[in-house]
């Protein structure tokens, strides 16, 4: 390896460093705008109201219990009618709560502006970048 190689090689390095700051500051910046953004707020609005209502609590744990304990069924599409009218009438217990139909809304509505950005992105760099921050990535790993 020669001087000039060296050299070569610690340019790169220093323009891959340079590159791979100025996004990481890029992405830093847009989630501060994220979070200031009306559908954050509304969402971490919506979660703290969620979250003080104990009986819709309750309603979510009771509509996630008996999710839980029908997994298999439900899986297998072995439901019988007793056990879809329980979980039916849980969810519409759950879902009779305002704090919870409140948040359920923000949240699809964060989802929403989540999905333009990544698909934004996405344009912009060729691929599906949402695939590509889930575990594993592009490569499995």
């Amino acid at each position: 390896m020669t001087l000039q190689s060296v050299d070569q090689a610690a340019d790169v390095e220093a323009a891959t460093h340079s590159a791979e700051t100025e996004v990481l500051l890029a992405a830093g910046n847009f989630g501060t705008v994220l979070r200031q953004g009306p559908e954050f707020e509304r969402l971490r609005a919506a979660g703290a109201a969620l979250g003080k209502d104990d009986a819709a609590q309750e309603a979510i744990e009771a509509f996630n219990r008996c999710r839980a304990d029908l997994q298999i069924e439900i899986r297998l599409g072995t439901l019988d009618a007793a056990q879809r009218a329980e979980i039916e009438r849980l969810q519409s217990a759950m879902l009779g709560f305002p704090t919870v139909t409140t948040y359920l809304a923000a949240q699809a509505e964060f989802e929403e502006i989540c999905r333009e950005t990544a698909a934004l992105v996405s344009g912009e760099i060729g691929i599906d970048f949402a695939a590509n921050c889930r575990a594993g990535g592009c490569c499995g790993g």
